[in-house]
């Protein structure tokens, strides 16, 4: 798998707005922007109208440059809390279904360069590692978490993200498919991404 066809993937979930980052106003004023990991705090300059969801994307985009999963989770609602919570829940599931167009490639790859039968009881075990991962999708918390308020509505956008170790780590444990799987082209492009989304977290 390439680095072009992780950024296809991803533009199926990456959709642009202009934006800046900004500090609260008073409580009186009409919009607010946070950055937080999981709870809202202050930013430094009062956002006037919705202007997070470009600089969200870029984050996400970035993530998925360097061989990581991203994506940006968004809701609206009047209660903060509300929208906070469902641009999360909007972010995991978003983010499991590029697991599952990952793990769809990576099946693909693996089948074509060994001549494994696609519906082989063999590549079943790229289902059964996709299943636990978003188990743990299901559970994770937002890398990056911002809202604005304009007027009583507030949208909250959530930068969900995975690292792809998890894939090689979940893969690893599927001893028969795993042993075949090393000695592959997809698996060292795999690795390969591990390495260099590595290299991008350290250089955070």
């Amino acid at each position: 798998m390439n680095k072009g066809l992780l950024l296809t993937i991803a533009s199926v979930f990456l959709v642009g707005c202009s934006t800046t980052d900004t500090t609260p106003p008073p409580s009186s004023a009409p919009a607010v922007a946070v950055q937080a990991p999981e709870q809202p705090g202050p930013s430094e300059q009062p956002a006037t109208q919705p202007m997070l969801l470009e600089e969200t994307q870029k984050i996400a985009a970035g993530t998925v440059e360097a061989g990581g999963l991203a994506v940006v989770g968004i809701s609206k609602s009047k209660s903060l809390e509300l929208a906070l919570d469902k641009a999360k829940i909007n972010g995991r599931i978003e983010l499991a279904r590029m697991l599952d167009a990952r793990f769809e490639a990576l099946e693909k790859a693996f089948s074509a360069e060994t001549g494994i039968p696609y519906d082989s009881l063999l590549l079943s075990g790229f289902n059964a590692s996709a299943k636990i991962i978003k188990q743990q999708i299901a559970g994770s918390v937002a890398q990056t978490l911002k809202y604005e308020t304009v007027g009583e509505i507030s949208t909250a956008y959530a930068v969900m993200a995975l690292d792809p170790k998890i894939i090689a780590d979940q893969l690893s444990k599927e001893t028969d498919l795993y042993a075949r799987l090393q000695k592959t082209k997809a698996f060292a492009a795999l690795t390969q991404e591990i390495k260099t989304y590595a290299a991008f977290k350290t250089a955070q």
